[in-house]
């Protein structure tokens, strides 16, 4: 029994010094997970209408999108024309303001989802996030799903 003793110190002594180590910084959570988007001064870019998927047309400049920005102010693309104005914000409740937006012509299709964009965005009255998306409700119903862009 007093050879067992023998060692008992040297386990004391190594369960204790493995009881202060500190983590080192590749140990930690990585940063990276953390969400790097919010409302404002964000790339949205729109995924969903209604319901329906949003895809680019072959013959559209460039994706629907969105950019809130810290001083109130909204700019983004409707499908054929620029869009800005302005946007209020308490909590989850969130307005868009005096949208207003470029006057260029473009087909059909893409006229047809502007006006619905505009209509929705003119709709809203909150919003919620789901992982990476923003998601605009009108009286807690979504009307419009984006998506964060990483630039």
């Amino acid at each position: 029994m007093l050879h067992s003793l023998k060692y008992l110190p040297l386990a004391a002594a190594i369960a204790m010094a493995g009881g202060c180590t500190t983590t080192s910084d590749s140990a930690k959570p990585d940063a990276g997970l953390t969400p790097s988007y919010s409302l404002t001064n964000t790339y949205w870019k729109l995924t969903e209408l209604d319901g329906a998927p949003v895809t680019m047309a072959p013959e559209q400049e460039r994706e629907v999108r969105i950019t809130l920005t810290d001083d109130g102010k909204v700019h983004g693309f409707t499908g054929c024309n620029q869009v800005m104005g302005g946007y209020t914000v308490a909590g989850t409740a969130l307005r868009f303001t005096q949208l207003a937006g470029t006057r260029m012509a473009c087909p059909p299709p893409l006229m047809q989802l502007e006006s619905a964009v505009l209509a929705n965005l003119n709709s809203v009255t909150g919003y919620r996030f789901d992982g990476e998306y923003l998601i605009l409700l009108k009286d807690g119903a979504p009307v419009a799903r984006f998506e964060s862009v990483y630039l």
